[in-house]
């Protein structure tokens, strides 16, 4: 069966372990999956959930890790904090799953992060994670994904390739990470000399018009978004009709190329449409691409996106954790390997995945891509951001 990378479709979780290992094994290193697919923000998780189980079947197909199987248990969480603790207390209760991989929103992550803190269970989220949950705070929680916080300031520090001046609008809907975001994004963004405002919306909103056309007449240089896939679909046609045909920048939470590609089309153009990522999009020709392309292919998953190579580096992650971590694995070993762990991304990204025992994120890179003919190219070199080591106090 073909899947393309902005399906909304929602695998159960014994259909997955059929589709990924195999028939049980004793000896299968046991890996949980908690994620929204088929909430409001599946089209931004379903792509990652897809990358992580993409390369857990390459692995798989090879051997494993150490000859052994890596068995994936998948709960959709549906974007509800009650039901994704639920969902984590079944695998590590019932299904004895070593760590917990995905989660969605970061309204339903911190009830996840403390459950499983109490259950010595590490945790390790993909694009979206909170700072206040990340050590010290918490010792078992880590991420390789996007912290708001350190993707808004990413992003204003990016947006001096587009206009080094000027006014910039940050738009997100209302959650701690897209409120974090936002705070970040303003912090960097007035250091720099722009001017900044502001708009914030309710997470189910539909209907873009009435605040598309309140950033419109704040007569904007730059706007930035600071959600999900489905969000920037609605919000850049609206701000279009609304008369803003400036620059705007899609921040890579869930979004990829394909977001670009249909907020284009409905858009009527794609001129103007920027994006910033941490990791690289299927037309970059580095190494790492390859074995994503090629593993795509093999398992029938058709246009890759950002968002699958971003679950592929989660399970690239938990792949080399398990190996460092041996047979005799468990969840506390498990944890401490994961505190120092070093994965060489291969181009995905513009440096390495490099964790230290009270820095469960490390340093990050980040790009800004221009939507170009049907394609997202590089504007610029990968930037830097030094972990945890917030320049907003």
């Amino acid at each position: 069966m073909k899947t393309s990378g902005s399906s909304r479709w929602f695998l159960g979780a014994a259909l997955a372990l059929v589709a990924i290992a195999g028939p049980a094994d004793a000896q299968d290193y046991k890996l949980g999956y908690v994620t929204d697919l088929s909430g409001p923000l599946a089209g931004s998780y379903t792509p990652t959930w897809q990358g992580f189980e993409l390369y857990m079947k390459a692995l798989n197909g090879r051997g494993g890790v150490g000859d052994r199987k890596v068995k994936l248990f998948l709960d959709d969480d549906g974007l509800r904090a009650d039901r994704a603790v639920a969902s984590v207390k079944k695998q590590t209760e019932r299904d004895g799953v070593l760590g917990i991989f995905g989660l969605s929103l970061s309204s339903t992550q911190a009830a996840v992060i403390a459950e499983m803190t109490k259950a010595g269970v590490p945790v390790v989220s993909t694009f979206s994670a909170i700072f206040d949950a990340l050590p010290p705070a918490n010792r078992y929680y880590f991420s390789t994904g996007v912290l708001f916080e350190v993707a808004g300031e990413a992003i204003a520090e990016l947006s001096r390739q587009i206009t080094p001046k000027g006014k910039v609008v940050g738009m997100t809907f209302d959650s701690v990470g897209g409120r974090a975001a936002l705070r970040h994004n303003k912090a960097i963004a007035e250091s720099l000399g722009y001017a900044w405002d502001e708009v914030v919306f309710p997470v189910r909103t539909s209907d873009f018009s009435p605040f598309a056309q309140s950033v419109a007449a704040m007569k904007p240089d730059i706007v930035v978004g600071h959600y999900g896939a489905e969000q920037n679909l609605g919000v850049i046609p609206a701000l279009r009709q609304a008369g803003y045909d400036g620059p705007y920048v899609i921040a890579s939470y869930g979004a990829s190329e394909e977001t670009a590609k249909a907020a284009a089309e409905r858009a009527g153009s794609g001129k103007n449409i920027y994006l910033v990522s941490r990791y690289a999009p299927p037309t970059e020709d580095v190494p790492g691409m390859k074995a994503v392309k090629a593993a795509a292919k093999q398992y029938g998953v058709d246009h890759p996106t950002i968002m699958h190579v971003t679950g592929w580096v989660l399970a690239k992650f938990a792949a080399e954790a398990l190996a460092k971590c041996g047979a005799n694995c468990t969840r506390e070993s498990l944890d401490k390997t994961m505190q120092t762990l070093s994965v060489e991304t291969e181009g995905l990204s513009g440096g390495s995945i490099q964790m230290s025992g009270q820095d469960h994120y490390g340093p990050t890179y980040w790009r800004l891509y221009r939507w170009d003919n049907d394609r997202l190219v590089g504007v610029g070199e990968w930037l830097k951001k030094l972990g945890l080591k917030s320049s907003v106090k």
